[in-house]
């Protein structure tokens, strides 16, 4: 889901005589997060919760991309990120009231699959810039859309005593959108500015209860970029019957921005 080059690039790079011309950055990046939260699957008779991790990215991991994009042009910036994760079947736990198949059995195998896709778009301005800090107020929007898995083999009991053993395939989908406002921004350590520490918060709601997101790390600068290593985390929060009701992507990020 994501951090943007509101994340890879933190913000404004301290002033230079360039800043009244565009400027742009693009970002290949790769993110390790664990997924975890819960889905809730809409069946006959009722519904079911199902956990969906957490995921151990190298493990179950079936396919990623990632990449975010940055346009700048004095105070002002515009810019985008864009995620696919797909995640392979992995065991979880069930909690269905009365039963995925009736009103009395035993799950003996319960899977999940995962499919996300995340895009962010946004803009910022630069609200406080000094030789050693920097920092944007950022808005955008942010879009996720889920494909949930829900496998499940079972013992089913009756009065009878065991009985066959019934199996569920169930998917479902889920597109949210929500807005969110925050800060990003970079601090320098050292003199000449080349090492740097990042960070960004955002919050957000709309499809989503509830949406935030954080990033902090450590970044070094160069001529024709920056390369920096993070600790990211992002959280939706749903509602009701639908699909999503936590989602939570936590884990380390490698960037390497290129300037131009």
């Amino acid at each position: 889901m994501a951090a943007t080059l509101a994340h890879a690039s933190d913000a404004a790079p301290p002033r230079s005589d360039a800043e009244d011309h565009w400027q742009f950055a693009v970002a290949p990046y790769l993110w390790l997060p664990s997924v975890d939260g819960t889905m809730r699957f809409s069946l006959p008779g009722g519904g079911a919760d199902a956990s969906t991790g957490p995921y151990d990215y190298l493990q179950n991991l079936k396919f990623a991309f990632m990449i975010q994009g940055e346009a700048r042009k004095g105070d002002w910036s515009f810019f985008a990120d864009g995620i696919y994760l797909n995640f392979g079947r992995h065991e979880s736990a069930v909690n269905a009231t009365n039963g995925l198949f009736g009103p009395r059995e035993t799950q003996q195998s319960v899977e999940t699959s995962f499919r996300g896709t995340l895009v962010e778009i946004g803009g910022g301005r630069t609200v406080m810039r000094q030789s050693w800090v920097s920092v944007d107020a950022i808005v955008g929007m942010r879009y996720l859309g889920v494909k949930g898995t829900l496998d499940v083999t079972a013992v089913s009991t009756t009065s009878a005593g065991v009985g066959a053993n019934p199996q569920l395939d169930v998917s479902q989908v889920q597109n949210i959108f929500d807005g969110f406002a925050g800060v990003r921004g970079r601090v320098s350590i050292t003199g000449d500015g080349r090492w740097y520490v990042p960070f960004y918060l955002d919050l957000g709601a709309g499809s989503s209860k509830f949406t935030w997101q954080a990033m902090t790390g450590v970044g070094y600068a160069m001529k024709w970029g920056d390369v920096s290593l993070t600790y990211r985390y992002l959280a939706f929060y749903g509602s009701g019957d639908q699909l999503v009701q936590t989602l939570r992507f936590s884990g380390p990020s490698l960037n390497v921005t290129f300037r131009f």
